[in-house]
């Protein structure tokens, strides 16, 4: 029997006092988002198929060696890009390495990993001009994106919750959907390289709770997507892990 491939969580959703982590109270495993990945690849059958494991960088957790992993996923996160922590630039360094080796491991970027795999290979990222992407929204699919294995089988609507957008993708990447205030919604950089500004790992309910204060006025601003953890299935088998 040919030995499991490992999946590695990048978790970067915010250091110690950027955010209440008992606004996650509620939540399987609380604010560790590398539970809530882990509890997502169950609920899709997946655990057994591979082996899973997730560093919390922001909390000062080493990034693995790249051979260390298959592929990895990098998580969202409350800080934007132009913070310039210490442990963000040890994951663009991270990333531009990995870019540049010879052997390209596939990576997967959602919302603050898709901006911070977007800057690394040229993109800008800027602030929305019309105010927070909030809510369960439809993405609309470039002809690249409806050939693409990444969406294949999804409903294209998805759970968002940013501040931030990739405002000028990298040259070389390819855009696979929009949303009328968010141009590169979903990028191809080819070589296995994928990422989305939205959370389709997230339920409905953990994005309205990531708003803390805000949650009780916006609840009715998400709904289920229970199709939408397929794209990281699709990730998988596109990229050879399972």
């Amino acid at each position: 029997m040919a030995a499991k491939k490992k999946l590695f969580f990048l978790a970067q959703m915010g250091a110690p006092g950027r955010y209440d982590p008992a606004v996650f109270a509620k939540q399987p495993g609380g604010d560790n988002e590398i539970l809530w990945f882990e509890n997502m690849l169950g609920d899709l059958g997946l655990l057994e198929s591979i082996e899973y494991g997730g560093r919390r960088i922001c909390y000062g957790e080493a990034l693995p060696h790249p051979s260390d992993g298959d592929a990895y996923v990098i998580g969202g996160s409350f800080h934007s890009v132009h913070d310039d922590l210490p442990w963000q630039h040890d994951i663009r360094a991270w990333l531009k390495g990995m870019r540049e080796a010879e052997t390209q491991l596939p990576v997967f970027g959602i919302c603050g990993g898709h901006q911070l795999m977007s800057q690394v290979l040229g993109g800008s990222i800027e602030m929305m001009a019309e105010g927070p992407a909030i809510g369960t929204l439809p993405i609309n699919l470039t002809k690249a994106g409806r050939d693409s294995f990444l969406f294949d089988g999804v409903i294209p609507r998805f759970n968002f919750g940013n501040e931030e957008h990739v405002s000028t993708a990298p040259p070389d990447a390819t855009v696979l959907a929009s949303t009328a205030q968010i141009p590169n919604c979903a990028l191809d950089y080819q070589r296995g390289w994928v990422s989305v500004q939205f959370h389709p790992e997230a339920t409905d309910r953990c994005m309205t709770e990531s708003w803390g204060p805000k949650a009780a006025t916006i609840a009715d601003h998400y709904m289920p997507t229970p199709d939408a953890p397929r794209l990281f299935l699709n990730f998988l088998k596109a990229n050879g892990i399972l």
